[in-house]
């Protein structure tokens, strides 16, 4: 019960840090700053998260990640309880890099717990792999989507308030199954080191045997996070201008989280794909159909036309939320396996996927806001457009039409 339990925690951190991101950066949209500003907000959460996990790499091991875990929740709430009274943009940007190092205590050491108790055997990197994306997904899909109802109905105060509170029962959570993890841990550093074998070679596969993509994963997840910030790094602005609600707004992120997290968890039987070429680019087109329509539904033309009563613009950003949940669904994924499939060097591994992350949120957002600020909103979706083509290239001359049998 314990290995499912577990990612329960990821899930609960994710709509913490998701819905303070929606929070502060409507909260700027709305006292008309610049998209360059508004930004600002999560790139200032980025570059703290960047350096964070460099530091927190050399200290993370398998026995202190229950510790930092919890500490992390406890630092969750108190900087929740702080943002109620921040009324100036650069409290907020202070206090967007303070949640960024409770944020990087939390994800660099559940990794490294995740594998701990999912050991690598009998598909346990690909489930591990699968349900950890569908819950991180869920979080931070289900963060904008709370906060932007309590946000247009009630008080974005109220939004920390919540937030606050789920930070407490998510550290006294992780505290109550302390010791159930440990027993897990000891369990698996105790059991022979084996690599699954199998009568039926479809059934288990020796991944160590394979290309170890770690590098195509990164490249992909890069790629793939400048166009997930292109876009919601500027939807708070594009509200603003197009009278979109913060419920709407919250939607159309929970709609691309919600799919990202349901295609992760289709993966969770998978066996070869994620060396394959034809699955990947599969994929990858699905990226850039929901980014032409990301661009074309901020274009002036559409202003007025409907479909079904319905405002184009609304149909063009909920579908291609949808696409592009598929796109990033399968990158994270990819990502987190490769590196967690490792049978050496999925500590450092890790560690640079969090670092990939922090980097595309740093730069992704900034790259956006000031492309939307000199030029249009659609310029920024139109730029990632042909990224996912460099990343169709570099993934056809990469992989093979048919990953080999080992």
């Amino acid at each position: 019960m314990i290995r499912f339990l577990i990612y329960f925690f990821p899930a609960v951190a994710d709509i913490i840090i998701a819905a303070t991101l929606f929070v502060c950066s409507n909260r700027l949209a709305d006292m008309d700053y610049s998209s360059t500003k508004v930004a600002m907000v999560f790139a200032s959460w980025a570059l703290v998260y960047i350096i964070s996990n460099q530091l927190l790499g050399h200290i993370v091991t398998s026995r202190n990640a229950a510790s930092l875990l919890i500490a992390s929740n406890i630092l969750f709430a108190v900087t929740a309880a702080v943002f109620i009274f921040a009324s100036s943009i650069w409290a907020i940007y202070a206090l967007m890099a303070v949640l960024a190092f409770a944020s990087a205590m939390f994800f660099l050491p559940f990794q490294i717990f995740m594998k701990a108790v999912e050991p690598d055997q009998h598909l346990g990197v690909v489930r591990s792999s699968a349900i950890y994306t569908f819950s991180w997904s869920m979080g931070f899909g289900l963060g904008p989507f709370i906060a932007g109802f309590l946000y247009q109905l009630f008080s974005w105060k109220l939004c920390f308030a919540f937030t606050g509170s789920i930070g407490i029962l998510n550290a006294i959570g992780i505290y109550l199954l302390r010791q159930q993890a440990k027993h897990h841990h000891d369990e698996v550093r105790h059991a022979p080191d084996e690599i699954a074998t199998s009568d039926d070679d479809d059934a288990s596969v020796n991944y160590h045997n394979l290309p170890d993509l770690a590098w195509l994963g990164w490249v992909a997840v890069t790629i793939g996070c400048l166009g997930y910030y292109s876009v919601f790094a500027t939807l708070p602005k594009v509200g603003v201008k197009f009278e979109i609600s913060k419920s709407q707004i919250g939607v159309i992120i929970a709609i691309l989280n919600l799919v990202q997290a349901l295609v992760a968890l289709g993966f969770i039987n998978s066996k070869k794909w994620m060396y394959r070429r034809a699955s990947t680019t599969f994929f990858s087109v699905f990226g850039v159909i929901a980014l032409v329509g990301f661009a074309a539904s901020t274009m002036p033309f559409i202003e007025g036309v409907a479909i079904l009563s319905v405002s184009l613009r609304t149909v063009l950003l909920y579908s291609c939320a949808a696409c592009y949940g598929i796109f990033s669904g399968s990158f994270y994924f990819r990502m987190v396996f490769h590196s967690l499939v490792h049978p050496s060097k999925s500590p450092r591994y890790v560690a640079v996927n969090e670092s990939v992350v922090g980097i595309c949120g740093l730069v992704g957002p900034l790259l956006a806001g000031l492309l939307a600020d000199r030029y249009a909103f659609s310029t920024a979706p139109l730029l990632a457009t042909l990224l996912v083509f460099v990343l169709l290239f570099i993934q056809f001359f990469t992989l093979a039409p048919k990953a080999q049998r080992p």
